[in-house]
């Protein structure tokens, strides 16, 4: 969890910026977006949605000291937001996917660590407003791109928008001006990647938030540093954010800026962020909910002892679900990444294990090259059913099992847990006790979770960042 964003040799001569014109009288929406943004303050916010926020970061914080046990990328923001998609099991957003506390908290530690040697500290009510502005911002920006649709598209969508949110967190954490806002967000925008050819196999994909990251704090700090952005990123008709990567998409309303600022502070995305109750693709987790169903409906059909008789499984999904995960892999051996965004290998691992966690997906002792598993998912017969395209129900399936004997049943989740209600702060706290108490000593967990669940009344977030960097035992390679 280091927080030192560059290299010795790369770092930042990051100063105060001298005054400079402001713009704000542009009505644009990234103009507007960074208005609020710099403006936001606790009192702006509802309780629930502060509370909100800080279970959001337990569980971000969660998956990165697992995550972090497996992979180690090279720069700290990037890193971390690398530690925490190594799970699968974060925050998704299911309208505009994109994983956002592994924006938010790596974003807010650097820009924090860049005020210290200013000799100035970061509050844990601005750590708190920093999340938010990433959690609220972050799903707006995707769904003025049609959100799950740059997946159809072959984009990892929330890699593309996360950046300008990345941006946005550490240029709240910097308490950057809405003008310096701008430049952060410009700047981000035009450093925004992810190909999703990364799901195929690799580490990569693992840290393309990460990219977003570090893109957004990148931004952050030459803004910071008075370095000039792009004004206007995200509306600009002629190689803006928003034309640019929509570009073919079919739509007859090819992106729709309005989104960007839709119902600033009246409705709360930070409660929109869905907790992963399975370690595989979100897009997936409906037609899993569906077999899970299936399994406790029909406990001997079901049983290990007669998979052996299923003759086919349909599943129907939606446009961006089928797209980006209703594949199987053609060569092997598969890697974890390959086999968490499979759908027929997920639905057959449920089948099989009955659950979908960290062990299933793991590469040790061959357990990705299991016959009982493989079997099974070639047996599945996936297509797109386009009600599932509708609001809300991208993560939905509908699944049909059909036996040698002539039996079939059947059974549809239009939006699993976590979507169709959120997923309680009390659940999250049990994940994340689960999760950090396989890792860490009691001790340790308790102390991170107070720090957090308190995070408000700290004065400086040093000494949680100190706890993180202490816990954290990457092995590399």
């Amino acid at each position: 969890m280091s927080p030192s964003t560059l290299g010795e040799s790369e770092q930042l001569d990051i100063k105060l910026p001298a005054t400079k014109a402001n713009h704000t009288a542009d009505t644009g929406p990234t103009t507007q977006l960074c208005h609020w943004v710099a403006n936001l303050r606790p009192e702006d916010i509802p309780e629930s949605v502060l509370a909100r926020a800080k279970y959001l970061i337990l569980d971000g914080i969660a998956c990165a000291l697992v995550g972090a046990k497996k992979l180690g990328p090279v720069a700290a923001a990037m890193m971390n937001a690398a530690f925490i998609q190594a799970t699968e099991l974060d925050d998704y957003h299911s309208e505009a996917p994109l994983h956002a506390a592994s924006i938010a908290i790596p974003s807010i530690i650097a820009a924090s660590e860049v005020l210290k040697r200013e000799r100035k500290a970061v509050s844990g009510i601005q750590a708190i407003l920093a999340a938010i502005v990433c959690f609220e911002t972050g799903p707006r920006i995707g769904k003025a791109v049609h959100g799950a649709d740059l997946l159809v598209n072959g984009w990892h969508c929330g890699a593309i928008y996360g950046a300008p949110a990345g941006a946005l967190a550490a240029g709240k954490t910097l308490d950057l001006s809405s003008d310096f806002m701008e430049d952060a967000v410009g700047i981000a925008c035009t450093q925004a990647c992810g190909l999703m050819s990364a799901q195929y196999g690799g580490m990569i994909k693992r840290v393309q938030h990460g990219f977003a990251a570090r893109n957004g704090l990148l931004g952050a700090l030459l803004a910071h540093g008075g370095y000039e952005g792009i004004k206007k990123v995200l509306e600009r008709p002629y190689g803006g954010f928003l034309t640019m990567f929509t570009k073919g998409n079919g739509k007859d309303t090819q992106y729709k800026p309005q989104e960007v600022t839709a119902e600033l502070g009246s409705f709360w995305h930070t409660f929109a962020l869905r907790i992963k109750m399975y370690a595989c693709c979100g897009l997936t987790h409906g037609a899993i909910e569906a077999i899970e169903n299936l399994q406790r409906q029909y406990p001997t059909l079901f049983a290990g002892s007669n998979l052996h008789n299923v003759k086919r499984v349909s599943v129907e999904l939606s446009h961006s679900s089928y797209s980006h995960c209703g594949w199987l892999p053609e060569e092997r051996p598969i890697t974890s990444t390959a086999a968490q965004m499979s759908a027929p290998y997920i639905f057959a691992t449920q089948f099989v294990d009955r659950q979908c966690l960290l062990a299933q997906f793991s590469e040790r002792d061959g357990n990705l090259e299991r016959p009982e598993v493989w079997n099974l998912a070639k047996k599945f017969n996936l297509r797109h059913n386009e009600e599932f395209d509708k609001l809300d129900q991208t993560s939905g399936g509908h699944v049909v099992v059909e036996f040698i004997d002539g039996t079939k049943v059947e059974e549809t989740v239009a939006k699993p847990r976590g979507v169709k209600e959120p997923i309680s702060n009390e659940l999250i706290l049990e994940k994340y006790r689960l999760l950090v108490g396989s890792i860490l000593d009691q001790n340790k967990v308790q102390d991170i979770e107070q720090m957090v669940l308190n995070l408000e009344s700290m004065g400086d977030i040093s000494p949680l960042v100190e706890v993180l960097n202490s816990s954290v035992r990457p092995v590399f390679g």
